[in-house]
Formats: C-alpha cells, structure tokens, sequence
C-alpha cells in the first residue's frame, strides 16, 4: 500500500508547513517519473553505455565489491533497469523495484528482451515498491542499492526516511548516490540560479556534511566515497554500513 510522506515521516504534524511541502515534493517526484512515455524515455536515454552510465557502473561495481556472489541485492528505484545487467553478470539475486509500475514494467521488458528469455530466472524479480515505505522484511536484503534518487530530495526529512528505510531492509551494507557540492557542475548550478532570481526544488547538490547528518540520523556510516568524475561531475556514491 503506498503511504504518503506525511504518513511515513514519524513524529510530524501534517499540518505543517514544512511537511505539506515536503510532501508536495514527494508525490511530485513520483507523479514526473510515473507514465509510460517517460518510463520508455528513460530507458532509451538512461540504458545506453553512454561514458558517465559506464563511470557510475563502475563506482557501484566498486562499492560492491565485498558483497559476494550469490548475495542477495535491491535496486530501489531500479528505473527503466539500466544497472540489472551489471547485478546479474556480478552472479546477484537481484530485486529490481520502483515505486512506478510503469517503470518496473520497463525495466522487465528491457531484461527479457535482453537476455531472450521467455519467462523471468530465479535470480531475478522485479515488483512494485515506494522506497519511503517498502513492503520489505527487516534484513531481507543483504545490499541495498539507491541510485540516482536524493538529488531529488532537498529536505533532511525526505532524505532520512529514505536512508532509514534502506538500513531497515537491509542486513548489509547500503549504497547510495547523491550529488556533491564539491565539483564544478555544482558550481555552475548554483550561479545559473542566482542569476535567473531562482529557488531550485529538484537535483540539488548538497555538501558532505549535510548529508552525513542525515546518515547518523539513520543509524549509517559511510566507509568508502566513490565519484563518478572527481572535481567536474556531482554524481557521487558513498557505501554505507549500520552504526
């Protein structure tokens, strides 16, 4: 059953204003990617070996490195499937979930057509999930993957039940992407906005330590930092473990 963020974030009043707004971002985060022209968008834009899907292929390859074969993964928001080839070949259970039917059922046709198959292996599933309130068991996974999603989310609350839902999943580690302030991209997002007099709400580069806050807030430590190209491009994956 989905549950909107003001339902999912404990301990708020939803009558705030801070949590209609963050709700607001929530429901239009998952409104933009929830239609079939975008799910098929993306898979054409997102699936190709293009050099930065290669480059953050091998930063997740790199975070995944500890985590041994036969393991069981979750990719949370899995998209149009474009990282299920590379769980696969790394010999992953794999469950590819999103909170996009559309998208899941992109992702599963992108698998089939793929690899020939008439029907799904074992190893691999795909099913219908929110990622702020998964309909997971505790410790079912034993790595949980976030990729590309809390640059989408440019609130502490949003952000932390994201983060507290994977840790909950997982008896692993867990391994996310953000996007940095420290690199040149992020420079030039930040001045085209103050030239154009405007308050970005999407794809907002944070600093480290803004971050790491909402890590400790649930319960995770990174130990190991991963860009995808230092000093130039946001894009920046940490592998996390529970506190």
């Amino acid at each position: 059953m989905r549950t909107t963020i003001a339902d999912a974030l404990p301990g708020q009043q939803k009558t705030a204003t801070r949590d209609v707004d963050e709700q607001a971002i929530y429901l239009e985060t998952c409104k933009r990617f929830d239609s079939v022209d975008v799910a098929l968008k993306y898979r054409a834009r997102k699936n190709t070996f293009t050099s930065r899907n290669r480059s953050e292929w091998n930063c997740i390859k790199k975070a995944l490195k500890k985590v041994s074969e036969g393991a069981h993964v979750l990719d949370l928001p899995c998209g149009s499937g474009r990282l299920e080839p590379l769980l696969e070949k790394l010999g992953y259970l794999v469950t590819a979930a999103d909170y996009s039917k559309h998208m899941v059922d992109t992702a599963m046709m992108s698998y089939m057509e793929r690899t020939g198959c008439s029907e799904l292996p074992p190893s691999m599933r795909f099913t219908q999930s929110d990622v702020m309130h998964m309909d997971f068991t505790d410790g079912e996974f034993d790595a949980v993957i976030c990729n590309r999603l809390l640059h989408h989310y440019p609130t502490s609350g949003l952000r932390q039940k994201v983060l507290k839902e994977c840790a909950r999943v997982s008896k692993g580690v867990v391994i996310i992407s953000y996007f940095d302030n420290a690199a040149l991209s992020s420079l030039r997002f930040h001045l085209k906005n103050l030239l154009l007099s405007r308050t970005p709400t999407d794809r907002i580069p944070i600093w480290y330590g803004t971050l790491k806050q909402d890590l400790n807030a649930a319960g995770l430590r990174c130990t190991s930092k991963y860009r995808v190209h230092k000093g130039v491009s946001p894009q920046t994956y940490l592998l996390l473990e529970r506190v």
